[in-house]
């Protein structure tokens, strides 16, 4: 009989653990202010999530046998697919742009075309390598302001840490140069603007450029 109990045991939370509800899951983490998840449903093997910060929709697949959690998110007027493999020894992180769609409505919308793919491989917390880019094109803010950006590259590497390299450009109107330290939460922007650009309101306005100059620079996060 004790055996028998003890199977039942068993399967009841082998069940209870294969279909944990992640709306549950969520409640429970004390997520920092504005991340907090809005219309989760699904276990935490495989969920959904309406909208996560300012990303939506997002969906997850999680499968420990292969060792792999795939990620669906929607993100600025396109939805992105991504995945994590071999983690925390050996592990791989790939992100590409998929198919264009309208997503909710967020604090500022950007359109655009995307391809490409970004790869990063590491170990525990450590950045081994990265490789490939993603390419922007006909890239244009739709709110709060409507102003055409151009086109972008952006590519990671692993230099002293994971860091995010992006050109932005318009020609005959500006040029922003990025540079991303995401382990240390910085950021550059390096910028040129020509004459009568039509982002220089909004880089005055924003106080990142005086009304006289025509480059600017400036630190974002910590020093």
């Amino acid at each position: 009989m004790s055996r028998h109990i003890a199977w039942g045991v068993l399967v009841f939370a082998l069940t209870l653990l294969l279909e944990l509800p992640a709306a549950f899951v969520a409640r429970q983490v004390p997520w920092p202010a504005q991340w907090q998840p809005d219309g989760v449903s699904g276990s935490v093997w495989q969920g959904r999530a309406t909208r996560f910060a300012s990303l939506g929709p997002l969906e997850w697949e999680v499968r420990p046998w292969a060792r792999e959690v795939r990620l669906n998110l929607g993100f600025q007027q396109r939805f992105w697919e991504g995945s994590v493999r071999g983690w925390p020894w050996n592990w791989q992180v790939q992100l590409a742009p998929r198919a264009a769609s309208a997503m909710p409505a967020t604090a500022w919308v950007l359109d655009g075309r995307w391809q490409g793919r970004l790869q990063v491989n590491g170990a525990g917390r450590r950045c081994r390598s990265a490789e490939g880019e993603l390419l922007g094109s006909e890239l244009a803010l739709l709110s709060p302001w409507q102003i055409n950006l151009g086109s972008t590259r952006i590519e990671l590497q692993c230099r002293d840490g994971l860091q995010l390299l992006a050109v932005l450009q318009l020609p005959g109107e500006h040029g922003f140069k990025v540079e991303a330290d995401l382990q240390r939460q910085r950021v550059q922007v390096d910028g040129r603007v020509e004459p009568d650009a039509a982002v220089i309101p909004l880089l005055v306005q924003a106080r990142w450029l005086q009304p006289s100059s025509q480059t600017f620079s400036k630190v974002l996060g910590k020093p």
